[in-house]
């Protein structure tokens, strides 16, 4: 993406974090991965939003089926996801604490209305031992000028 090879993890439980992904220009031998629950979120928003808050508060690792990324030949890490709680969904540091993302670049960013990316943003930094964690970006909605920017950080 942009001249860099980047890897794009990201979850979508809506599929709004996964239309925004799919507007990035990405490049041949980019990386583009969308977390998968082993155990799916309940359609119910209801069900979902107590499953999300009792993994948030009870900081619980969530399996995935996709886990285990080769991020080696990756410069930057672009981490993507819905916020809950005003944080990152547990599938996203379940999948960090699963890689060894030292020495990465990684670029969090959210798709929320109303919500800033500021304490995801900080869980994404305490878990990501040895990388480097820059200013997270809140998309409402895409725009390839305010990607470039932040990339540009």
């Amino acid at each position: 993406m942009l001249g860099k090879k980047t890897a794009v993890i990201y979850f979508s439980h809506t599929g709004v974090t996964r239309s925004l992904v799919e507007k990035f220009p990405l490049e041949e031998g980019d990386l583009c991965v969308e977390l998968i629950p082993s155990a799916p979120y309940p359609k119910s928003y209801f069900k979902t939003l107590a499953r999300a808050k009792a993994e948030i508060e009870g900081n619980v690792s969530v399996d995935l089926e996709n886990a285990k990324q080769n991020l080696r030949d990756y410069e930057r890490i672009l981490i993507g996801f819905p916020i809950w709680f005003w944080t990152c969904p547990k599938a996203v540091t379940s999948f960090i604490s699963e890689n060894d993302l030292r020495g990465k670049t990684i670029y969090p960013f959210c798709t929320s209305g109303g919500i800033q990316i500021t304490e995801a943003a900080d869980e994404i930094k305490r878990t990501a031992e040895g990388a480097t964690v820059k200013k997270g970006m809140r998309f409402k909605r895409y725009s390839e000028d305010a990607l470039i920017k932040w990339l540009d950080q």
